[in-house]
């Protein structure tokens, strides 16, 4: 018997029940706690299910309420998947926003496609920039413009977060509309910048076309135009609003004013504002309808502009291209900007009338000394200086002379001064054109002056002008004849660009004198280069003649008479000089006037005019020389002489009388004091000066 049996049969009877009992008791209890335990893991995931479904109640009642809240709002509110940027909510106002009727069209057509987007930095790549910033960087703030209802810039106060949405991670962007606080802002800056330029050197178009951007920007879809108004002529002048295309414009350019001429010639006229909602159906537009309808123009309100005094100045206009009428709101809108273009207009007219009558007596008179003072080799170059001086003062495009060549039968541009951005003419090959002087004379005597506008046909006798001045758009130029002994030698040309007439009375009676002048000056430079010239000048002394300075004289009252300024002459000759004859002879003699003459150049300015009077009698004209300075003047002359060694061993010396013009003088009754009070000098004594009025 082996061991294990051994073990086994010495082991009680009873034993092997007693196990099997014991297993029977573990497995039992064993399986009690497994039942227990189960139970309890099932009471578990019920109680589990029934939280999880309780959850997903509540998110979806979150997710109803919060559609429900943002279907509400004013703020414009939009759900998008994190990875593919599609659209999985919008409420109307974000529909609205983005310009799309439905969730699947704002998806398809907007969020995926570039144009539907603005320019940078309002572009979908700027959007998708922003939007991948969520997930690194957290909230993102901005500002974002889109174009909304009518293609009507909408701006928005924006953000992009990330949000739970319907289980899921999502990106929302919220907008709050902005538009009226921006649209304010705008239109304050474009007001300032009218004050801006106003206050400054700016042209008037720079202030009246912010002007009206600024109404632009608070009547929304509206296009907006100034017309200032022409008293003499009667018309309106388009000066401001670059929005309205430029072949309107340029037809609205000049428009009457009159009952009936559209809106701004009626509104100017009846001095109340003119509203014409529908322009297919106004008679007033009978004349512009068709290039009201080419402009995209359907509807036009028109208010005047008047001045501080009640003077009309113009007219500002507000277009649109659908029918349409101002409302309370549009009238409170447009009121500043009427009334800051009243301004501007009356400041711009007070201040060129001002400057134009100071500029144009200034430069008349430095220009008329000028140029009867000059000397033969400086006669180009002095009507050089003359021309552009004009384009200054005119603020010219061009201003150029031509005169006619007897030889050749034609008219060439003798001078010219061109504007830095204008070629000159002469470079252009354009100098020399066929005229019949004839029929030129004749046209030129009929008129002082004629104005050619682009656009307008020129005269026969002018033919030549159309390709010479080739006008376009507001340019315009003013011809005024130059005449030699009433015949006529040449023309001068103004041309310059101007949305506004400028050829005031004024201005044309200024250019008549220049071209006067001109002729003067031409015949003068004429006489200087040919054998004539002798017949103007003293041959001893070098210096003008009696004649010469009799016409001197001549001009110089005329000049002041015209322009209520003065001059003055200086009259002296040499004391005891028949004794200096009769003791050293004529040669010595002519020697000691000479030399007088010499220091008469000397003593004088090149404005001022001296000549011989005769004998041994000497005449200065001082323009624009009151007789006090005249006085001071004649004092220096008659030191120089008295201080001077001549060729004689004796003293030579002067006596001298000083007269200056008064209104209503002749020539002859300046001189006639002048020689008084000489005459005064010589009982005094001699070797003096004396003055008279």
């Amino acid at each position: 018997m082996s061991d294990a049996a051994a073990w086994w049969s010495g082991l009680p009877d009873d034993f092997l029940t007693w196990l099997i009992a014991g297993v029977a008791l573990f497995l039992g209890t064993v399986l009690v706690i497994l039942l227990v335990r189960h139970r309890r893991l099932k009471r578990q995931f019920h109680g589990l299910n029934l939280q999880a479904g309780s959850a997903a109640r509540s998110l979806r009642n979150a997710d109803r309420d919060l559609r429900t809240l943002f279907d509400q709002s004013a703020i414009a509110v939009m759900m998008l998947d994190r990875s593919t940027r599609n659209v999985l909510y919008a409420n109307e106002t974000a529909l609205t926003a983005f310009g799309a009727r439905t969730q699947e069209q704002l998806s398809s057509d907007v969020m995926q496609r570039p144009d539907a987007w603005g320019k940078p930095p309002f572009s979908l790549l700027d959007f998708e920039n922003l939007f991948n910033r969520v997930g690194s960087s957290g909230l993102q703030m901005f500002e974002w413009q889109t174009l909304g209802k009518h293609q009507q810039p909408l701006w928005l106060e924006s953000s992009l977060s990330l949000i739970s949405f319907k289980g899921e991670q999502a990106v929302m962007f919220t907008g709050v509309n902005i538009s009226s606080r921006k649209h304010a802002e705008k239109a304050e800056r474009y007001r300032h910048q009218a004050m801006t330029s106003m206050a400054g050197d700016s042209g008037l178009h720079v202030t009246l076309d912010h002007l009206t951007h600024m109404a632009e920007v608070r009547l929304p879809g509206a296009r907006c135009g100034i017309m200032v108004h022409d008293v003499e002529r009667r018309r309106l002048r388009w000066a401001g609003g670059r929005s309205v295309p430029e072949t309107f414009r340029e037809r609205m350019d000049g428009l009457p004013v009159a009952y009936g001429s559209a809106s701004s010639g009626t509104a100017v006229f009846i001095r109340g504002g003119v509203t014409s909602r529908d322009i297919r159906t106004d008679e007033r537009w009978s004349g512009f309808r068709e290039d009201a309808e080419n402009a995209g123009i359907r509807a036009c309100w028109s208010e005047p502009i008047l001045g501080s005094g009640g003077e009309m100045l113009g007219s500002f206009d507000v277009y649109h291209g659908a029918p349409w009428s101002p409302g309370d709101q549009d009238i409170d809108a447009l009121t500043d900007p009427v009334a800051l273009a009243s301004l501007a207009l009356e400041r711009h007219q007070v201040k060129g009338q001002l400057e134009q009558m100071v500029l144009s007596e200034q430069m008349v008179r430095r220009i008329s000394t000028d140029l009867l003072t000059l000397d033969a080799h400086e006669t180009d170059q002095g009507i050089t200086r003359t021309l552009r001086a004009l384009g200054e003062y005119f603020r010219a495009d061009r201003v150029f002379l031509c005169q006619f060549e007897a030889n050749s039968q034609q008219l060439a541009i003798s001078h010219e001064w061109a504007g830095e951005d204008r070629p000159a003419l002469r470079q252009k090959g354009k100098g020399k054109y066929p005229v019949a002087m004839i029929h030129l004379k004749k046209f030129m005597d009929d008129r002082s002056n004629l104005v050619l506008k682009a656009g307008q046909p020129v005269p026969p006798e002018m033919a030549f002008l159309t390709d010479l001045l080739a006008l376009d758009r507001n340019e315009s130029a003013l011809l005024a004849g130059v005449k030699r002994d009433d015949r006529i030698a040449g023309v001068l040309v103004i041309q310059l660009t101007s949305a506004i007439n400028p050829w005031t009375p004024q201005r044309t009676q200024t250019t008549e004198l220049m071209a006067n002048l001109f002729g003067s000056v031409l015949t003068r430079n004429e006489l200087l280069h040919s054998l004539t010239y002798q017949a103007v000048h003293d041959q001893l002394t070098g210096l003008y003649n009696r004649h010469k300075i009799e016409s001197f004289m001549d001009q110089e009252v005329a000049r002041c008479a015209r322009y209520g300024s003065t001059f003055s002459v200086i009259i002296f000759d040499l004391d005891h000089f028949k004794s200096i004859n009769d003791r050293f002879g004529h040669n010595e003699g002519d020697a000691v006037l000479s030399d007088a003459a010499q220091l008469i150049k000397a003593g004088t300015r090149e404005s001022e005019i001296a000549g011989r009077w005769g004998g041994e009698e000497f005449l200065v004209i001082l323009p624009e020389t009151p007789l006090d300075s005249a006085v001071l003047v004649a004092e220096r002359l008659r030191e120089s002489v008295a201080s001077h060694r001549f060729s004689i061993p004796d003293r030579v010396t002067i006596s001298v009388g000083v007269a200056a013009f008064l209104p209503g003088d002749t020539p002859h009754e300046v001189i006639q004091r002048a020689d008084a009070a000489l005459y005064s000098a010589k009982e005094s004594g001699r070797n003096c000066v004396r003055s008279t009025f």
